[in-house]
């Protein structure tokens, strides 16, 4: 027995731990979730020094935007209690597997009262209702940017019309564009502001011509920010998409599927207007057909009209939300199986094509804000 064990204590001094490359183990760590990765980094320097990278960073942002889940995604709204508000997170997978369940809600205390202008790749923009700046937060990794110059002559009177923050990935910045209405009685004035993290000032944007956008959020997608617009015309109004292009800063129209035009008789709209989303990183529309059933369609190629596809079709009697259709801001979230989140501040519909079940999750109940989807990421930009 004693010559065995020498035997094999002998074989463990000689033979070599198991060795993985370098390369390996990049491509290994890129399909772990954030919080994996934090604590992976206490592991040794080697991987602390790798994950800490910024080609890693850009990498795994990468992987998790061509593979997005549920399961690592979170959202993100304003939580009103005693007239004090808070950030508030919850995730995203119970939302959809219990939705009557009380969610796991994570509060962070602010030293200031934020509002959430958008999310993007990992980032929030915050913007602060006493002081008048923005700023990024990566509540993920603990990271907060430096704030902002406040918006030129802010003061408590100014209001955010609608809004948009996302990425210019050719500038490599990260950019918020708002609408804002200064003054009072009959001196209002709008102006269009936007910010470039890590500039000096905000600059004044041409106001598109024509109607305001019917939605304060704009949709990030391929570089842009969405909203939809009614456009007037002599003889008719048609709803459209309005863009706004992050790297040349200059607006542009999408059309909308054909079937989804909104007409007009004597004033009155004959259609409800659309509701405008994202998923798997396009643009996505979910308007009332012929008062019969909802229509929800897939832009695969940004900017091609042509490339409309229609996802799927619900019977209206199904997804009764034509009466309080106005009081919804987003359709957030559509997953493959035919799952569809709509969501406001005071109500929130949860349907399954499948089983044409409908569930109200009352974690929305308490929300301030529209809630806003957050994929967790590693990302700190310089700003």
């Amino acid at each position: 027995m004693r010559d065995n064990y020498q035997s094999n204590t002998a074989k463990c001094h000689q033979e070599p731990p198991p060795f993985l490359p370098d390369e390996l183990i990049f491509h290994i760590l890129l399909w772990l979730p954030v919080r994996f990765l934090l604590q992976l980094k206490c592991v040794c320097k080697s991987w602390k020094t790798l994950i800490s990278d910024p080609q890693f960073t850009k990498s795994h942002l990468h992987s998790i935007t061509l593979n997005p889940t549920i399961t690592h995604q979170r959202l993100f709204s304003s939580l009103l209690i005693n007239e004090h508000c808070k950030i508030v997170s919850f995730p995203m997978k119970p939302l959809f597997e219990n939705p009557s369940e009380h969610a796991n809600t994570v509060k962070f205390r602010m030293e200031h009262r934020f509002r959430i202008l958008g999310s993007c790749n990992g980032l929030l923009c915050l913007f602060d209702l006493n002081q008048g700046y923005v700023k990024l937060w990566n509540p993920c990794i603990r990271f907060e940017s430096k704030k902002s110059p406040i918006i030129d002559c802010y003061d408590k009177y100014m209001l955010i019309t609608y809004h948009g923050f996302g990425y210019d990935h050719v500038n490599d910045k990260y950019k918020v564009l708002v609408r804002v209405r200064r003054g009072r009685s009959r001196f209002i004035e709008y102006v269009t502001k936007m910010y470039t993290f890590g500039e000096n000032s905000w600059t004044t944007i041409h106001d598109f011509r024509g109607a305001p956008p019917s939605s304060w959020i704009g949709k990030f997608v391929r570089g842009t920010l969405n909203w939809l617009i009614a456009k007037k015309d002599v003889n008719s109004n048609q709803t459209m998409i309005l863009s706004f292009d992050l790297e040349n800063e200059t607006y542009n129209e999408v059309l909308l599927p054909r079937s989804s035009i909104i007409g007009h008789d004597a004033g009155k709209v004959l259609h409800p207007t659309p509701l405008l989303g994202v998923s798997s990183n396009c643009l996505c529309v979910c308007f009332n057909s012929n008062k019969t059933h909802w229509d929800i369609w897939l832009m695969k190629k940004y900017g091609v009209a042509e490339s409309w596809t229609r996802l799927m079709m619900i019977p209206q009697r199904q997804f009764p939300i034509c009466e309080m259709l106005y009081s919804f801001d987003d359709l957030l979230f559509i997953l493959e199986n035919g799952t569809v989140l709509v969501a406001s501040p005071s109500k929130s519909i949860l349907y399954n094509l499948d089983n044409a079940r409908l569930n109200y999750p009352s974690i929305f109940n308490k929300l301030r804000q529209v809630p806003h989807i957050y994929h967790a990421s590693l990302v700190s930009p310089r700003c």
